[in-house]
């Protein structure tokens, strides 16, 4: 009896997970550094924050002390004269200056109303680079320490770490985060929704998203014919098809194989299937229903098994979880689990699945496709 444990690796985004423009420091002159870093933070040398940002009574001084320094360094040398005093009770009855409560804003929203998952934008400060995806970590106790550059040598800025991270063209970044990369605040919140859905969408190859479900699978050979198209094409169609079958259709009926599923026809509004056939390129299936998931676990079983349709018994068992979730929140892998389970118990019964992994074979050695998830095939 085969045994498949599979881990979906798929991130669960909330509604109530926010999307923030960060610039890299003023003009992007940090952005090397955030990215070696993998830290962010407002433009403000040598601020030394402490990780309990609410506790701290010296934050007023301490923003005031930085800013002070950083006037002084984006001073000319036979300008500027001596550098401010770096003792903390020289500030603490200076006055704020202007622009001071949107500086402090920023500083808060860093390390204190930014939540752990909340995604960052970070954009390159040539229109032609790559900018930065990214998905900010816990405040943790201390901030990171990004080092400064050119006349910021010597000098450090607090940072606000992050974990997944991802480099996406600039100019395959929706425009209003283009156009917000263009006004002189450092951070901003992004909030139209179809501006975050596209935002996730580059930042994951893999998520879920209110009712929204995302997979790529992905291609890592040049070797793209329109034979391949047309073969991952027909599979995202077979699961979209047997998944109906299965879940509204009466015991008993048939599924489809992968060339029938050729000639199938999809409601456009439901499912998308989005080609990038750079190398590495991938196949987005994005969906209301949980077609995109099963799509990813069944090539990645397929794949595990070398497409070799007899390694798939009637009496097969697919375990799937998710580590990207906790098991209280982790209902939709259950139904993922079930409903590949069924699909490949079905298949395996026909007699045209060995077709179906012979196609599928052909199309993977030409393109290298894979999911992202992780399976491990057990006794």
């Amino acid at each position: 009896m085969a045994n498949f444990r599979i881990d979906l690796n798929t991130r669960i985004l909330g509604a109530d997970t926010k999307v923030y423009l960060a610039r890299a420091g003023r003009k992007g002159h940090l952005f090397q550094q955030v990215l070696n870093s993998r830290a962010i933070g407002p433009d403000l040398p040598n601020l030394g924050l402490t990780g309990a940002l609410l506790d701290d009574p010296d934050l007023q001084a301490k923003i005031i002390r930085s800013r002070a320094i950083s006037k002084w360094l984006r001073t000319s040398a036979n300008a500027r004269g001596a550098e401010p005093s770096r003792n903390l009770v020289h500030y603490q009855d200076a006055a704020k200056g202007p622009g001071y409560a949107q500086v402090e804003g920023v500083v808060r929203t860093y390390f204190q109303g930014m939540n752990a998952g909340d995604m960052l934008v970070i954009p390159n400060p040539s229109p032609f680079g790559d900018a930065i995806i990214a998905e900010a970590l816990p405040v943790g106790d201390l901030p990171a320490r990004i080092p400064g550059t050119e006349r910021f040598v010597g000098y450090q800025f607090d940072g606000r770490r992050f974990g997944h991270s991802k480099l996406v063209k600039m100019t395959d970044l929706p425009r209003a985060v283009l156009q917000l990369a263009q006004v002189p605040t450092g951070l901003a919140e992004i909030v139209n929704p179809r501006v975050k859905h596209r935002v996730f969408e580059l930042g994951y190859d893999d998520y879920v998203f209110d009712d929204e479900f995302a997979s790529r699978i992905i291609t890592t050979k040049e070797d793209f014919r329109p034979f391949d198209g047309n073969v991952l094409n027909a599979l995202v169609t077979m699961i979209a098809e047997n998944i109906d079958r299965l879940q509204h259709r009466e015991a008993g009926a048939r599924l489809v194989g992968l060339e029938q599923a050729a000639f199938i026809r999809i409601d456009e509004d439901d499912l998308q299937v989005k080609i990038n056939i750079n190398s590495p390129g991938y196949i987005s299936v994005i969906a209301r229903t949980i077609t995109p998931l099963v799509t990813a676990v069944v090539l990645g079983v397929l794949v595990a098994i070398g497409f070799d349709a007899q390694a798939v018994t009637p009496d097969v068992i697919v375990d799937v979880s998710n580590s990207q979730v906790s098991d209280v929140l982790d209902l939709c892998s259950r139904e993922v689990g079930q409903l590949t389970q069924s699909m490949l118990r079905f298949l395996s019964a026909e007699a045209e699945f060995q077709r179906t992994c012979d196609l599928l074979r052909e199309a993977h050695d030409h393109t290298g496709a894979r999911a992202n998830v992780l399976v491990e095939v057990g006794p």
